[in-house]
């Protein structure tokens, strides 16, 4: 219950203290706070299409004739692009920074999500394919940082197969699939713009699995918001633009990069531990975040389902239409009944949000942990006290 209560003050004063001065502010309408879903989707919808601009142009080959002055290759590609193409120094720096903001709000997402308990029970799914959807946007925008080819990427390439070549067993075929084969080539290029993009359309089907649960997900921001972000984007472009770079050479071996701290960080973990203590840290933070919709990793009984009160039920479908999770039905009534349907509940299915005891004008159906006479108690104290 103390956890419960220090939680309660923690998201009291992260969220509720700004989402009120949001809402005096824009109104709730436009409030952010209240599409901390639908946020990262939009800006995936920027990544898709100023890759596609900067697709256009990339040649994905590490050719090694560093002095011909005809020479293309994915680092000369990326050049013309920033440096020859109208406006291409601005939608690579696009790509790059709607990457970083979609990160912040993926990780917004999460943190209101856990503070708000909307992943236990039958929302297990949507908080294990969201840590899944976590996972590929994180080796998406590594892949992207590979395609440059500079001397990061050289560096990023080198240690990423030492952590693989660390693992037992598998180690060594999972370094010739990352190279495309034993050595770096133009083949490996080849992989990393096929994983990039590859994994990319892929988050669509990813995101069709994190809604399969919810009946009415709201996937879409105000278009007001939209706009504001692209502008929050095109700031960030012009106040911290993209920085000249060198070519990778083979023959030499970078000692230090640059680090994205949105993307890069567990390279930094693999600098600082080794590749064991990399794979040891990833490993537990991962198990971590997998288990926290059980309900003995946070120590707490599950969530009971909300129970409707039969003799009450009128069969209106109103706690059934407004389920967001679909676990509610409704049945024919038993003989005798003035009612035609009768509301039942799937237990396995109810995440307890009390959603459905909002929806039912007939104290129909309650909360085992919160029934209706209580809910209805405070509410008058505190119109009271008002």
């Amino acid at each position: 219950m103390q956890e419960k209560m220090e939680k309660s003050n923690i998201f009291h004063t992260l969220f509720l203290e700004p989402e009120k001065l949001i809402n005096k502010v824009v109104t709730s309408k436009y409030n952010p706070l209240y599409y901390h879903g639908a946020l990262p989707q939009f800006i995936m919808y920027v990544l898709f299409l100023s890759g596609l601009l900067l697709f256009a142009y990339y040649v994905p080959t590490v050719d090694n004739a560093y002095f011909s002055k005809n020479l293309i290759n994915a680092f000369t590609s990326v050049d013309y692009i920033t440096n020859t193409i109208p406006f291409g120094a601005v939608v690579r720096a696009m790509h790059r920074y709607a990457g970083d903001a979609m990160v912040i709000a993926i990780l917004l997402h999460m943190v209101r999500v856990w503070f708000t308990d909307r992943f236990r029970q039958y929302r297990w799914v949507q908080w294990l394919s969201g840590v899944v959807l976590l996972l590929m946007v994180m080796f998406i925008g590594q892949t992207g940082y590979y395609l440059i080819w500079d001397e990061r990427s050289l560096l990023l390439t080198r240690m990423t197969v030492s952590a693989f070549e660390a693992v037992p067993v598998i180690g060594e075929p999972l370094k010739h699939w990352f190279l495309n084969g034993r050595n770096i080539t133009n083949l490996t290029l080849s992989n990393y713009l096929f994983i990039h993009i590859g994994l990319s359309f892929s988050l669509l089907f990813a995101l069709w699995i994190h809604y399969v649960r919810m009946t009415r997900p709201v996937i879409t921001p105000p278009p007001a918001l939209n706009y504001l972000l692209v502008a929050l984007i095109l700031v960030a472009v012009y106040l911290f633009p993209i920085t000249e770079t060198k070519m990778a050479d083979l023959n030499l071996q970078p000692t230090n990069m640059e680090i994205d701290w949105f993307f890069l960080w567990p390279y930094w973990v693999l600098s600082s531990a080794g590749a064991g203590g990399y794979w040891f840290w990833i490993t537990v933070l991962l198990a971590v975040l997998c288990l926290i919709p059980l309900p003995m990793f946070y120590g707490s009984k599950a969530v009971e389902a909300a129970e409707v009160v039969t003799n009450k039920c009128t069969g209106c479908r109103l706690c059934s239409l407004d389920c967001p999770y679909q676990a509610i039905e409704m049945v024919p009534a038993p003989a005798g009944s003035r009612f035609k349907l009768l509301a039942t509940v799937k237990a396995y299915r109810c995440s307890g949000c009390g959603v459905c005891v909002g929806a039912c004008a007939f104290d129909a159906i309650d909360l085992p942990d919160l029934p209706d006479a209580q809910v209805n108690l405070k509410i008058k104290e505190l119109l009271e006290a008002k």
